[in-house]
């Protein structure tokens, strides 16, 4: 599952509801690597870089990518020289990983970010392009916590790519509307306490329209530490940028959090 500054989003699905929750249909949709299509696999080492010069991995390591999408940070990071396990959820991209990214150093796999995690422990975990918050329930998103955790070594490192959700709340941008190959993809964004919302309508003229959704938690900074330290991960640094500039609560991009199991 992934995610920038309005990366992930959608409305809240109503008490009661049976529909599927979003990323169950969002990240098996072929649209999904269409529309965040700009993240490139330059991009992808310019991330996996706060792995090697600020949380020190040593070479050879063992890595979790959670939730890797289609494998372009595990990818980065196997090249680079770490043994590489990437999982998702979904098997659209568990799919598109194994045969555009390739590696003899990563291995993909299914499975749920809640853990258990196969392959465990591991020297490190990482967590890139806001792929947290997605659970209905802060309870849910604190398991995924507890699993790193679990499947961490003693001293093992967590980074968590994380959105600065005072930049998403102040500059959020209400409607974008764009053209990919004729048709026509319509995102509207909006903040649905304690979520930031976004509803992505994929409309082809006189053919079809689909409509998808994403929602993810605004967590904070603070909130964020606080939540890694229940799961008795300490946060040793927080980063505001993926070039390693020291994070600042109202102008940062993003909040990258390196933490480690106590």
């Amino acid at each position: 599952m992934k995610s920038h500054q309005n990366d992930n989003a959608a409305p809240l699905k109503p008490q009661g509801s049976s529909t599927p929750e979003w990323y169950a249909t969002w990240f098996e949709s072929p649209w999904y690597m269409r529309l965040y299509r700009h993240r490139t696999d330059v991009e992808a080492v310019e991330a996996t870089e706060i792995v090697t010069k600020h949380a020190r991995i040593p070479n050879g390591a063992h890595v979790l990518d959670l939730c890797c999408g289609y494998g372009r940070h595990a990818l980065a990071l196997a090249q680079i020289g770490y043994n590489v396990v990437g999982i998702d959820q979904s098997r659209f991209l568990i799919d598109r990983a194994r045969e555009v990214y390739p590696h003899a150093n990563v291995r993909y796999e299914v499975a749920d970010m809640r853990g258990p995690f196969s392959g465990a422990p591991y020297d490190a975990i990482i967590n890139f392009f806001t792929s947290f918050g997605y659970f209905d329930s802060h309870d849910e998103n604190m398991k995924v916590l507890h699993a790193v955790h679990d499947a961490l070594v003693d001293g093992g490192v967590f980074i968590m790519d994380f959105f600065n959700s005072r930049v998403v709340r102040r500059e959020l941008v209400a409607e974008t509307v764009s053209m990919i190959d004729d048709v026509t993809l319509i995102q509207e964004r909006a903040i649905v306490e304690p979520f930031v919302a976004k509803t992505i309508t994929v409309s082809d003229p006189c053919s079809y329209e689909t409509v998808f959704h994403e929602r993810v938690w605004l967590y904070e900074h603070a909130e964020l530490v606080k939540m890694f330290a229940e799961a008795r991960l300490v946060v040793e640094q927080t980063l505001g940028d993926y070039n390693g500039a020291t994070f600042d609560a109202e102008q940062s991009p993003r909040t990258i959090l390196i933490a480690r199991r106590t």
